[in-house]
């Protein structure tokens, strides 16, 4: 091992007993489970002004490295209103963003299953299944 190999090791180990053996693990801050997104974005509305709102019930099995493995809890249930698959993928994304270590985070959408996976770059980073709680037709939402 080169002398800038041993010393990037003791810099390593250093920071590890530093701040703790998982210390990832602290760096996002979870929502309230209580937390609810109340309305669509504005950018989903006017591309579809008037359309069917629906309310979801996201339930995470697994998301990234601290959400609901090794034994970590999974986050808590997201309860949010959407218009499109795409709107709902995008307030899914934002949630699930401190878990996932990558930059590359993406969500995929099933509205016919009602599930949808996470994806950090070629990687799965989760999985999640929808329930519709509630339908607002066109302008009553």
């Amino acid at each position: 091992m080169s002398n800038t190999d041993q010393q990037y090791a003791e810099m390593l180990r250093d920071i590890a007993l530093a701040v703790g053996p998982d210390w990832q693990a602290g760096r996002h801050e979870p929502r309230d489970a209580e937390a609810e997104i109340t309305t669509p974005s504005l950018d989903e509305m006017a591309t579809a002004p008037g359309k069917t709102q629906t309310k979801y019930r996201v339930t995470y099995q697994r998301v990234g490295r601290h959400g609901g493995r090794n034994g970590s809890p999974a986050p808590a249930p997201l309860t949010v209103w959407a218009v499109t698959a795409g709107g709902l993928a995008e307030h899914i994304a934002k949630d699930v963003r401190p878990y996932i270590l990558s930059s590359d985070a993406e969500v995929a959408v099933d509205l016919e299953t009602m599930t949808g996976s996470v994806f950090a770059g070629f990687r799965a980073a989760g999985t999640f299944t929808l329930e519709a709680v509630q339908v607002a037709e066109g302008g009553n939402a």
